[in-house]
């Protein structure tokens, strides 16, 4: 992974992918929570050569909602939302695994299965750009 020149966790965070994302691969986020969020914080999976966004993370701390969807030509599909409990508060560390499995994105926080996205954006070759953006402090962001 290609990491930017500056403070390597400034906001919005970006990152290129040295490799194709392909089942089988996980990516780990580790953050914190604003202490006063003041919304929410999302974590996208992109193809930097569309505007497409196959994996769109939404945790809305505000309203207790991980909204999750993918935007495709040019337009944003049906959220999902339902999530037996969720999982961020305030000033909150937290550890976002996110394993992409032949069918779906499986996505564990701190160690608790969370959610599974089944895959809309199935072309894993262009999917190439990390980004993360919001109330949240990025600590440390691992790909395998």
């Amino acid at each position: 992974m290609q990491t930017p020149e500056a403070s390597q966790f400034t906001l919005p965070y970006v990152a290129r992918l040295n490799f194709v994302l392909s089942p089988g691969q996980t990516i780990v986020v580790k953050g914190e929570v604003k202490k006063n969020p003041k919304g929410s914080f999302n974590i996208d999976l992109t193809a930097a050569s569309t505007k497409d966004i196959a994996l769109h993370l939404n945790p809305r701390l505000n309203t207790k909602v991980f909204v999750r969807n993918s935007f495709l030509h040019e337009s944003w599909g049906e959220e999902e939302r339902s999530i037996a409990h969720f999982p961020f508060s305030p000033g909150m560390y937290f550890e976002m695994i996110i394993y992409c499995s032949p069918s779906a994105y499986k996505v564990a926080i701190n160690g608790i299965h969370v959610l599974e996205y089944k895959h809309r954006f199935k072309e894993f070759s262009k999917i190439d750009t990390l980004k993360i953006d919001g109330d949240v402090d990025v600590l440390d962001v691992r790909i395998w």
